[in-house]
């Protein structure tokens, strides 16, 4: 009986054991699939908030399981780092606030960087957050941060879940970004050639013109003044513009004029 009775444990242990396999085999998936996610009190990382996707049940999707990375890349032309954690939380997990926290090693010695509070968390097990960590704050690039969640409840801070990430910068841009810039630089020489080309018009018209009249001068300047006709006897008008005296004048006419009548009386 004895015997019988201390064998009864490791019975008990066996058939539980072939009871989860079974039912993980029920739902088409191996034992290795149905455990699939972080272990108790570990956190996953993702670049951007379309990573990690998780089902309605909290839990990661095949494909959100592929964009689990110890890695994470830049915002694409910014200088900030958009964060997402997939966690599995401890057993002291409650409903209430939680804290993210990062740490950096320096010179042999751990500080905190940064402390994310996120008051609405519900209890649940799997948790999954989204965090901006700023440059301007203490981010770096190429920097391995520790990473936990911590969770006070009234005595002292419990660690829920832990992990480790490195902030990376592959010098990703906004799709079309380069294009664009590239357009607009073709738009300025465009600009730019249109105007000289203007420029260069005016300036063979104004040629044209001044040409012109100086082919114009020329012709004038070649051509000798027209002759000036005979005028009445005694008088003409120059080619300067004065009187011509041919013979008397007219005071010699007056003076003429004055001895014939003294002749006369």
């Amino acid at each position: 009986m004895q015997h019988i009775s201390a064998m009864r444990p490791s019975l008990r242990t066996l058939l539980i054991s072939a009871t989860l396999t079974t039912a993980a085999f029920a739902v088409g998936l191996t034992p290795a699939d149905a455990w699939a996610g972080p272990e108790v009190e570990q956190i996953w990382f993702g670049t951007g908030v379309d990573s990690l996707e998780t089902d309605d049940n909290g839990k990661l999707t095949s494909e959100g399981e592929k964009t689990r990375a110890k890695e994470v890349d830049r915002i694409p032309s910014d200088d900030d780092w958009e964060l997402k954690m997939h966690a599995r939380m401890g057993k002291h997990a409650a409903p209430g606030p939680t804290y993210t926290e990062f740490y950096q090693t320096v010179n042999g010695a751990e500080y905190i960087v940064f402390r994310h509070e996120d008051p609405d968390y519900d209890g649940s097990r799997l948790y999954t957050l989204t965090v901006l960590l700023e440059a301007n704050i203490g981010f770096n690039k190429n920097r391995e941060y520790r990473v936990q969640i911590v969770q006070n409840n009234g005595k002292r801070d419990l660690v829920l879940a832990k992990g480790k990430v490195k902030l990376i910068d592959t010098g990703r841009e906004v799709p079309g970004t380069e294009d664009e810039g590239e357009e607009e630089d073709g738009e300025d020489e465009d600009g730019d050639d249109e105007e000289d080309d203007e420029d260069e018009d005016e300036d063979e018209d104004e040629d044209e013109d001044e040409g012109d009249e100086g082919e114009g001068a020329s012709e004038a300047s070649d051509e000798a003044p027209p002759p000036v006709e005979p005028g009445k006897k005694g008088c003409t008008v120059s080619s300067e513009g004065g009187l011509a005296d041919y013979g008397a004048t007219g005071l010699g006419i007056l003076l003429l004029a004055g001895a014939l009548r003294r002749r006369r009386d």
